[in-house]
């Protein structure tokens, strides 16, 4: 919990006009003691708060700054319960929820993106995401008008970009890709996000440059995967050569099986390689693809909420589960196994050999 004593002792001292010399006469004390009360060191005896307050025409919960520490509590809170229902998947009540703390603490641009994202991403039907297009637009403007932080700005554009592409999509929905595009347009191109100009920030720093090296690498793995997953619109278009390549350069800088943020897209192009090796013919592959996909969505499943990579390259770099992206509810085993089951390409006598139901048993 901040303190605010010091910081609000210091703007009712300046709103006077008074040095902090004058100000210690006043109150029978050393200006070094006023000094470090207003950095922080130090808090006055609590009986000195009545006169302090008496001084400066304040009540003592004021001069505390009791009312921004509970101001403070809340907005955790608020983002707390966000973090815990986005991961349970619980997006209506998310947005249902921000959209009160947007309202209660109207400043505060972080909770006002939250809010963005739920609102967006609570529903995945047409009429819904046509209807809520005056109030994300009546957000994000607020948050391009008048929030000061790039970082929120960019993810609020992203967020933008990511909607208006899903309206253009839609029938007589009035939105073109071209709105989307001018969006895109204003965010930065790769080599200018923080993660990679980290890398670059400690010439003289061996340790923190391997930490920016370290997250750096592990962005990229993911982005890499990413572009690998998306690069094709079907399941079945990607060369399974190029998903074997992003598998085996996951495994060999990440030798501790850690995958992080990369965990579900090597689950991904494992299944996809599956499929492949079962539309050649070789059904065995694809079983070995297959169990190892399932196997690696368990060990996720088994893995703490907050870890910590320990393979050289990535080494220290935290991950933490409960804010990563997710695509599944409840168990990531059961949602590739229940992948398996629905997927069309393989026959239902593979479906039912005993091979296959083994995997299914896992």
């Amino acid at each position: 919990m901040t303190i605010y004593f010091g910081e609000n002792l210091k703007k009712l001292r300046k709103s006077k006009e008074l040095t902090q010399e004058e100000l210690a006469d006043f109150l029978g004390m050393s200006f070094q003691a006023v000094s470090k009360w207003e950095r922080g060191d130090t808090f006055p005896d609590i009986t000195m708060l009545p006169a302090i307050a008496s001084f400066f025409g304040v009540t003592v919960d004021s001069l505390l700054g009791t009312d921004a520490i509970a101001k403070e509590a809340k907005i955790k809170e608020y983002c707390e319960n966000y973090s815990r229902l986005w991961n349970e998947r619980k997006i209506d009540a998310a947005r249902d929820m921000l959209k009160e703390a947007a309202v209660e603490f109207p400043g505060n641009y972080d909770l006002l993106s939250k809010y963005l994202n739920a609102l967006i991403q609570a529903q995945n039907d047409d009429d819904y995401k046509l209807s809520i297009k005056p109030e994300v637009q009546r957000v994000y403007d607020m948050i391009q008008n008048y929030c000061t932080v790039d970082s929120i700005r960019i993810w609020a554009k992203k967020l933008m970009c990511r909607y208006l592409r899903d309206l253009s999509l839609i029938e007589n929905s009035g939105v073109d890709i071209s709105d989307a595009e001018k969006i895109l347009s204003e965010m930065p191109i790769m080599q200018n996000t923080r993660d990679y100009e980290a890398m670059y920030m400690y010439p003289h720093d061996d340790e923190k440059r391997a930490a920016a090296c370290a997250n750096g690498t592990v962005e990229m793995l993911r982005l890499f995967g990413e572009i690998m997953n998306r690069r094709h619109k079907s399941f079945l278009d990607a060369d399974d050569d190029i998903a074997e390549a992003y598998i085996n350069l996951i495994e060999k800088v990440m030798p501790d099986g850690d995958y992080g943020k990369s965990w579900y897209l090597v689950v991904i192009h494992t299944q996809r390689i599956g499929v492949k090796k079962y539309l050649r013919g070789d059904e065995k592959g694809a079983l070995e693809c297959f169990e190892k996909a399932v196997r690696l969505a368990k060990r996720y499943d088994e893995i703490p909420e907050v870890s910590v990579h320990t393979s050289p390259a990535v080494k220290g770099v935290v991950y933490d589960k409960s804010k990563a992206y997710r695509f599944w509810e409840g168990s990531f085993c059961e949602d590739v196994k229940d992948g398996l089951r629905e997927r069309p390409q393989l026959s239902d006598e593979f479906k039912n050999s005993e091979e296959f139901k083994k995997i299914l048993a896992i």
